[in-house]
């Protein structure tokens, strides 16, 4: 057939379907609404079953006159019981009163005369339940039918699954027996649905070869599906006994069902190790899970004889038409033998649980029997309910553990892969360690026996074998994937698992064949990424399982889970690594570091020193040039009076007075010449840089040296008073502690321009002394205080200070193992206090 005549004839049998499906939805809801006026027959019939004129169920005035369920209605009012439930308007009226001829269970037949009745003096709680859930379930076979037309209607499986879907969906539209023109649809429909099923199985997921060989062999089914139909509907006029057509038709469309289902087990096992597999497992046990209770129920209703309403099998049917339709759509498949596993679990566990309750409930109330009367409240069973569950609870929890290593192992052992390796990768900070742990994983958990991980190389530019486990050729661990390979780019950017199969639809010949070799090279299954944001650390392969099975749902998950795992703990390796190599050279730096800190520490304390004695230099001067000036003078006046001893001595007058003269001027000479000694001395004692280990010393002598030699500055009109209390000896670097001094009184006597005061004060401490040293000059503002310790500064005018001095100051006293305080107030002066140990702390130089 031309393409275009097969599309036209697929749109017109499908719109033919779903006409013939709404029909049955219009009788439905018209039986439905008509429920509380139309009249009926005072007993229910089985419907359609083989057997469909069988009643099940009895009203109180059939029951009087002795109609039982089991017995068979033959004719009414002298008809074929078809026609007369075809033309139940006229046969069923108010008031009228029918003529049943009835055969009994034993085979005796009779008549008997009962009046019609509503539907709903005999309806029951299943009937209700059905007639309102029945629809809703063929709603959603046409509803999943409809969609997957409109997805796929290019494709023959859509057109099949619509047939199909739009079959089931009338009969059970009118599965619930209302009579009257429901039969019709119903006995219509009921063969087309194994012609469909028929059609549908050996459609999807495959065209089957044997059919395609025989292309009137669906027409055929169709056709005859239509005949028996008929038959069904008419089998009255041919003489044959009846139910013999309906039975045909019924067991028509449970022979091509089971003959469907045998199909499916063939198909799924030949598609074993194909990309269709995944559809041929939907098939099969969508079919298994879905069809298999019905048709139990249906034949156990025909071979049996039971009272159980068979249209309730029809309720748990409603899987299958999603999953296939799910298939068609798709192109990755659920793993649906992993939801068929879990769910027997679920199943399994919460029907036990249940029963453990229930067991629970009827031993509180056997106890409740035993006690007195005033002991059986309520509250009692609630009370003992609650310590009996609680009680329970780690049974329940063993119960359910039971269940998943028996219904759900595998599920079960991926759990607990995952939980072990992700407690083991919090410790690993080892890449080598972490990819041969998830190796481990892999082949112990998932039943294959080789699989490697690919990592970034050192230069990153592609992926390379970082660890393998298994028997591998030594060419594909050779095997090196640049990260601009095409396979790199999917694995990056699509961000899930990759499959040789995954490129059969790329419209490139070249990339498709370039991504295959990488497969073909390693032998592998699946590509899993490792990725850590938007970077491809590596990736993880493995080989196919063992037992020649396709992966898993589960299977995937957990190669996603370890990747991701795996992610994390190997850029915590990269970090770890980087992180040991700075290490490895981290003391070297330190030390490095600490001695160029050392070397510019050094070199400000001797700047702001040599700054502090430069400006000491020109009162130093000062000091120096009065006595020497004082011995020059004198030295000229002792050559004089000396030349003038000679001349009297050679004229021989009296000498003594100008020896007298000359034993002045020397010792006057001699006390200007102590005064220079004294000079330089303090200065020398000062810097102490003839001293560079502890010493002893008497603090107020280093403080009055000092004073010394700040003399020039002294004589600005600056008064210096001084409360000496009786201070210790302290243990000490002496010129570091003059430093300190130095800076504090040139700090005071900056602030002290125009005259003032400053006052020291010292006084010993439990294991220490304190020095404070005050000034009456402006003060400090508040807002400056917290910072004048801070290197650089400063609130003189450039050129003036460095803000260095009492930041070393501080510094200082510090390695002494003591402290500085500051306190001042605007107008009231600044006080700067120094407290310090008897004996520096180790480490103070």
């Amino acid at each position: 057939m031309k393409p275009l005549a097969t599309l036209r004839l697929r749109r017109v049998t499908a719109f033919l379907a779903v006409a013939w499906a709404g029909l049955a939805l219009v009788s439905s809801v018209h039986g439905w609404v008509s429920a509380d006026k139309a009249q009926h027959p005072p007993f229910l019939l089985a419907g359609f079953a083989s057997d469909p004129w069988r009643i099940q169920h009895v009203s109180p005035i059939a029951a009087a006159a002795g109609v039982e369920p089991g017995d068979r209605v033959l004719r009414i009012d002298g008809r074929s019981v078809d026609a007369a439930m075809l033309l139940q308007a006229k046969h069923f009226e108010p008031g009228r009163v029918n003529r049943y001829r009835i055969r009994s269970q034993d085979g005796r037949e009779r008549e008997v005369s009962l009046p019609s009745v509503t539907r709903r003096s005999i309806s029951l709680p299943l009937l209700a339940f059905a007639s309102l859930t029945l629809p809703l379930v063929g709603l959603v076979y046409l509803a999943t039918g409809l969609v997957v037309w409109r997805l796929r209607p290019g494709r023959s499986e859509s057109w099949a699954l619509l047939l199909f879907c739009a079959m089931m969906a009338a009969d059970l539209f009118v599965a619930r027996p209302v009579g009257g023109p429901s039969w019709a649809v119903a006995w219509l429909s009921i063969p087309l649905i194994g012609a469909t099923v028929f059609h549908l199985f050996t459609l999807y997921p495959v065209d089957a070869d044997w059919v395609v060989r025989r292309p009137w062999l669906r027409p055929s089914l169709y056709a005859a599906a239509l005949v028996l139909g008929a038959l069904a509907l008419a089998e009255g006029p041919f003489g044959v006994p009846p139910g013999t057509f309906k039975t045909a038709a019924f067991y028509f469309t449970v022979g091509l069902g089971l003959l469907c289902f045998g199909l499916g087990a063939r198909q799924r096992r030949h598609l074993r190790e194909t990309t269709q597999a995944a559809r041929a497992d939907v098939m099969f046990y969508g079919a298994l899970v879905s069809f298999v209770p019905v048709l139990a129920v249906l034949v156990a209703q025909n071979l049996l004889q039971t009272s159980l309403p068979w249209y309730l099998a029809f309720l748990w049917c409603v899987l299958f038409p999603v999953a296939v339709g799910y298939g068609i759509v798709r192109r990755q498949l659920f793993e649906i033998r992993a939801v068929a596993r879990s769910s027997v679990a679920h199943g399994a566990s919460t029907l036990a649980i249940t029963g453990l309750y229930a067991f629970l409930i009827v031993f509180a109330d056997a106890i409740a029997g035993k006690f007195p009367l005033n002991a059986r409240s309520p509250w009692f069973h609630v009370v003992f309910l609650f310590f009996a569950i609680l009680a329970f609870n780690p049974l329940r929890n063993r119960l359910q553990r039971v269940v998943d290593r028996v219904f759900d192992r595998d599920r079960s052992l991926y759990r607990e892969a995952v939980r072990e390796i992700s407690e083991a990768m919090v410790s690993m900070l080892s890449t080598k360690e972490i990819v041969d742990r998830i190796l481990v994983a892999l082949t112990d958990t998932m039943g294959v026996d080789r699989a490697l991980v690919m990592l970034q190389d050192p230069e990153g530019e592609g992926l390379a074998v970082s660890a393998s486990r298994g028997e591998w050729d030594p060419e594909a661990l050779e095997v090196r994937v640049p990260l601009t390979h095409p396979i790199c780019a999917r694995l990056q950017a699509g961000r899930q698992e990759l499959a040789r199969s995954d490129f059969d639809a790329d419209s490139d010949p070249e990339r498709r064949e370039t991504c295959r070799d990488v497969f073909d090279t390693l032998e592998v299954e699946l590509l899993v990424p490792i990725l850590f944001g938007a970077e491809l650390l590596g990736a993880i392969a493995v080989s196919p399982k063992l037992t020649g099975e396709r992966f898993t749902w589960d299977d995937r998950q957990l190669l996603r889970t370890l990747a991701n795992q795996s992610s994390i703990a190997i850029e915590n390796a990269r970090a770890f690594d980087e992180i040991a190599k700075l290490n490895e050279t981290l003391e070297a730096r330190v030390e490095t570091r600490t001695h160029e800190l050392h070397e510019a520490q050094a070199q400000l304390v001797h700047s702001e020193k040599m700054r502090s004695l430069g400006q000491l230099v020109a009162g130093v001067a000062h000091e120096l040039n009065n006595p020497i000036g004082f011995v020059h003078a004198n030295l000229q006046l002792l050559k004089e009076y000396v030349e003038r001893l000679m001349e009297a001595r050679a004229r021989g007058d009296d000498t003594a007075r100008l020896e007298d003269s000359i034993t002045k001027l020397l010792s006057r000479s001699r006390e200007g010449t102590e005064r220079v000694k004294k000079i330089v001395k303090d200065l020398r004692t000062f810097s102490r840089m003839d001293q560079a280990d502890l010493a002893e010393v008497d603090l107020h002598q280093e403080i009055e040296k000092t004073l010394t030699l700040m003399q020039p500055r002294l004589k600005e009109g600056i008064r210096v008073e001084r409360d000496y209390g009786q201070l210790p000896r302290v243990r000490c670097f002496v010129g570091q502690l003059n430093q300190v001094f130095l800076n504090l009184l040139m700090n005071a006597c900056d602030a002290l321009e125009g005259g003032g005061t400053i006052r020291i004060h010292t006084r010993p401490l439990p294991g220490g002394v304190r020095l404070e040293f005050h000034d009456d000059g402006p003060g400090i503002p508040p807002e400056l205080q917290a910072r004048i310790f801070e290197p650089f500064f400063t609130t003189k005018e450039v050129g003036r200070g460095t803000g260095l001095g009492l930041s070393l100051s501080h510094g200082i006293v510090e390695r002494h193992g003591g402290r500085m305080l500051v306190g001042s107030a605007p107008g009231e002066g600044t006080t700067f206090v120094v407290e310090l140990p008897l004996d520096a702390e180790p480490g103070a130089e």
